[in-house]
């Protein structure tokens, strides 16, 4: 009968125990001093080990000639538990066997010394499925259990284990196997059973394991008993039902370029190759996560194992960092709709033209990203007089920013105040002194020094359209166009006052938060070298002020 590799290479001592060093070097020391408790609860996620290292555990408490801890597998005592053939180790499934009579029916038989071995060894599988009945009955045995009795409780969910079963036990967890450990182990068992595989099959089935070794066993047996001397990595994707590398960077390219066209097209030829769209929404997820990991750390080999760093590498140097939070966020949620979808691949397509139109409705940082491209485009430029205010600043009249967002992009430009040409002095300007001077760079490059007591509100707000201009190419798009519609008020001791008039509540609530604090107040120091502290008001206005600001064709009556 043909065995499963899973079965086949279960690994028959603590060392052979892949990937759980610590909770291996506690077991055997343990089994060395004589210091065995009376029960263990492995915990973890499954395929990590546990019932491997429970049975490990079984054959070492009772082996005749331990080596180091593990037991040696060849006395009488381990070679009977290996056969099965002795009662005084049993194996519960407690899925099965979960209720409080199949319990009580344990207790009565754990009373009895073992017939053969020195201890008897109860290893109850999936113990959290047991009822409250049975947990009670079970916690009986637990608190005066006979000296020759052992319980070790495998779990993958302990949070449903009762406390008073928890601290009666010994605890270990059972940690995710690492994908190079997945791999190395791969390996050897390919050469093992006398086949070969391209280098990416075993990164691949390591990947699509989730830190399960029993995952990725099973996909090895599948891919072996195709009957193949070499297995090709398209045999590998068949078998998982994923999409290939270049399909996936082909869909991803077109997502981050917002190429709708393209980006169907890509999902045409993923739905050709039969791929589930479960599946594939969640690979993509993980696509973009590599993704994120590359773009923000320095070293990412530490906590991704890719082979296509270099393709990364080159997408993350073309792509915003807030756009790639925003598609990762509505993949984030298509992962979850599709699993209810009916039409699958309608909802896929449908979340992939919101990522190319970047259409994010229910976060409010992400509506304040789309707002900023806008405003970096509107950017001293007018509206026209049929153009309503309310148009592009929907937040006038508390209305959703998104829906009329689309709206102020394809407007005319207007002409530039000659006031407002682009302020380029910077850090890097190494003329500007800042300790008692100010200094304003002219178009013409000459520096304009403005002595310290002749600061006032006045020269602020003939440099007001500079300052914003400033703000603006440092990236500070949204903060800079929502400075473009408040009102230098006051400026005295050092204290600006920026007033916001009634309707620029969102305007203002963005400007005040504590984060932005001191980005106006930095820049003001290296333009004025003085220290300026700056206050934003949010004050009533009337009709009339709506008028002043935009021209009374260019607003809606209120």
């Amino acid at each position: 009968m043909y065995k499963a590799l899973y079965r086949k290479y279960r690994p028959k001592t603590f060392d052979e125990i892949c990937g759980q060093e610590a909770v291996t070097t506690s077991l055997k020391n343990q089994v060395k001093n004589g210091e065995i408790s009376h029960a263990y609860i492995f915990q973890g996620t499954r395929g990590t080990g546990k019932t491997s290292a429970a049975k490990i555990l079984s054959r070492a408490v009772n082996c005749l000639h331990p080596i180091d801890g593990n037991p040696c597998n060849e006395c009488e005592n381990c070679k009977a538990i290996l056969s099965e053939s002795v009662l005084d180790v049993v194996e519960m499934d407690a899925a099965s066997n979960n209720g409080v009579d199949d319990i009580r029916e344990l207790k009565e038989k754990v009373i009895y010394p073992p017939q053969s071995l020195k201890y008897k060894v109860y290893i109850i599988d999936e113990v959290h499925m047991l009822s409250k009945g049975a947990f009670n009955a079970l916690l009986k045995i637990l608190e005066e259990p006979p000296r020759h009795l052992i319980f070790i409780l495998a779990t993958t969910e302990i949070q449903k284990i009762p406390a008073t079963i928890l601290s009666r036990s010994q605890k270990y967890n059972f940690k995710r196997i690492s994908i190079e450990e997945i791999t190395e182990n791969l390996k050897k068992i390919t050469d093992l059973e006398g086949k070969s595989c391209d280098e990416e099959v075993f990164t691949l089935i390591a990947k699509s394991s989730d830190g399960a070794m029993r995952d990725a066993l099973s996909v090895l047996d599948q891919l072996i008993t195709k009957n193949r001397d070499h297995i090709k990595l398209e045999d590998a994707m068949d078998v998982l039902g994923i999409s290939s590398s270049e399909l996936l960077f082909s869909l991803s390219r077109a997502l981050v370029e917002k190429d709708v066209g393209g980006a169907l097209y890509a999902i045409d030829e993923i739905y050709k190759e039969g791929v589930d769209f479960n599946t594939l929404s969640s690979q993509i997820l993980n696509h973009f996560r590599d993704f994120l990991l590359v773009k923000t750390l320095k070293d990412p080999k530490k906590i991704i194992y890719t082979s296509h760093l270099s393709e990364f590498q080159e997408m993350a140097g073309e792509t915003d960092l807030e756009d790639l939070l925003i598609i990762i966020d509505i993949l984030k949620n298509l992962a979850v709709e599709i699993k209810y979808a009916d039409n699958k691949r309608v909802v896929f397509e449908m979340n992939a033209i919101k990522i190319c139109k970047r259409l994010v409705k229910d976060d409010m940082a992400l509506r304040l990203k789309a707002l900023e491209d806008k405003l970096s485009g509107i950017e001293n430029k007018g509206l026209p007089n049929n153009f309503k205010h309310e148009e592009v600043f929907p937040a006038m009249n508390k209305s959703d920013i998104e829906k009329n967002i689309d709206k102020a992009t394809d407007k005319k430009e207007v002409q530039k105040n000659s006031d407002h040409d682009i302020l380029r002095a910077g850090p890097e300007d190494q003329s500007i002194e800042k300790s008692n001077q100010s200094a304003i760079i002219e178009d013409n490059g000459e520096v304009n020094q403005v002595g310290e007591g002749t600061l006032s509100l006045e020269k602020i707000n003939r440099d007001w359209g500079k300052i914003v201009a400033e703000l603006k190419s440092k990236s500070y798009t949204g903060f800079g166009g929502f400075l473009t519609f408040a009102k230098l008020e006051k400026f005295h001791d050092n204290i600006l006052e920026v007033v916001f008039q009634e309707g620029y509540e969102f305007y203002y609530n963005y400007c005040s938060e504590p984060e932005r604090k001191n980005i106006l107040p930095d820049l003001l120091k290296s333009i004025y070298g003085k220290d300026i502290d700056v206050r934003f008001k949010l004050q009533k206005a009337g009709a009339d002020k709506l008028e002043e600001i935009f021209g009374k064709n260019n607003i809606e009556e209120i």
